[in-house]
């Protein structure tokens, strides 16, 4: 195995802990949280070779932070390290500048706090590819079933060199391979399955281009609608998961709406009537573009994963 580090700065407020548990795809294959060491670590691929990314804080200075970057594999060339040093920003959300969420959030009655614990960003995968298919998994079910599904796919994957449990996400034509029969008996993903065979078929044919979403995302010119447009029409990716892909892509003006939501508000704001539709949509209406990202670490906020941050910054007992 051949071992090259590299070093990204960091703008504050961060905290990479904050950021890699924003929601639970860091349970999810490639990804995964070291508590002991603090370190997100993803296993990426270089074609069909697998690598390594793990990721730590380094040195903390009052406006910046120093994320120390190790890229292992059979061979690391410097084209891997220059793709690692694109990917990372990505992954965490590195180039969004939100201080116009942070104003917001500090006249906010819970989110004050987000900023001084370097919280606000969301980790995602870099493939839109594999962010769909996650999405697909997740819905309709709960989230302890959505991680076996989605872990059970992540086995298909080419595994990196001595490391025989880690294994790098499989490509459409992978899962293809594998077919109903693993997705049904293997990943038990019943309905789901037909949904996400289709997705890797379009993608395989070149009637969708999942990856390109990004670039959409980025121009300002494209309206979020023609992005929610092309989500929508991927089969099994209705509303909510739309919308939650959108935050993915820097789009956080639409509110994805599931029953989770719905606990949250009523425990929240509605003095634990459920509300409706129109309600939730009048209450965060007033975030605007932000709306989606309030609502989402409104929730966030009250894990067991935040508050264990609130206290280790002495923001709470």
């Amino acid at each position: 195995m051949e071992t090259r580090s590299t070093t990204i700065e960091v703008s504050t407020p961060f905290s990479l802990k904050a950021v890699a548990l924003s929601h639970g795809w860091h349970e999810c294959s490639p990804m995964n949280w070291s508590e002991g060491g603090k370190c997100l670590q993803v296993i990426r691929r270089n074609g069909a070779d697998p690598y390594r990314v793990s990721i730590v804080e380094g040195e903390r200075r009052r406006d910046r932070v120093t994320l120390r970057v190790a890229v292992d594999a059979k061979r690391v060339d410097t084209a891997v390290v220059r793709r690692v040093r694109r990917d990372v920003p990505v992954m965490l959300e590195l180039d969004a500048d939100l201080t116009e969420f942070y104003e917001i959030c500090r006249r906010h009655h819970t989110l004050h706090v987000l900023e001084r614990i370097g919280a606000g960003r969301f980790v995602r995968s870099v493939s839109m590819f594999e962010n769909v298919v996650k999405a697909l998994c997740a819905t309709n079910v709960n989230w302890t079933q959505a991680v076996k599904m989605i872990n059970r796919i992540g086995q298909l994957g080419p595994i990196v060199p001595h490391f025989r449990n880690l294994t790098a996400w499989p490509t459409p034509r992978e899962i293809l391979r594998a077919g109903e029969a693993y997705l049904n008996g293997v990943c038990r993903l019943g309905y789901r399955t037909e949904s996400v065979l289709e997705f890797c078929r379009d993608v395989c044919a070149g009637g969708v281009d999942p990856e390109s979403l990004n670039e959409l995302a980025a121009d300002p010119t494209v309206e979020t609608e023609e992005l929610l447009k092309r989500l929508r029409a991927i089969r099994g990716i209705g509303p909510s998961s739309a919308h939650y892909l959108l935050s993915f892509l820097g789009r956080h003006e639409s509110l994805s709406i599931d029953s989770a939501t719905f606990a949250h508000v009523a425990a929240t704001r509605t003095n634990g009537k459920r509300p409706t539709l129109k309600q939730i949509e009048r209450i965060y209406a007033p975030y605007g573009r932000w709306k989606n990202k309030v609502c989402w670490f409104e929730n966030w906020i009250r894990w067991g994963t935040a508050r264990g941050l609130l206290r280790a910054a002495k923001l709470m007992d």
